[in-house]
């Protein structure tokens, strides 16, 4: 996944430090490098559309 805020690659599994904000659990993927709290995308996005990692490995 690429932060939308500094375009870097952010890892598969990053591990997540609960700010507590987001009440019921966080629904976000934290940039380890700038902060930024990007949105999970979709199940039926990544169906459609695939994830951009499998069409680097071709």
């Amino acid at each position: 996944m690429i932060c939308g805020f500094c375009h870097r690659e952010i890892p598969e599994k990053t591990p997540e430090v609960s700010c507590g904000r987001c009440g019921g659990g966080c629904r976000k993927v934290h940039c380890p490098h700038c902060g930024y709290e990007n949105p999970l995308p979709s199940p039926l996005f990544e169906r459609l559309f695939g994830r951009k990692d499998k069409e680097k490995k071709k």
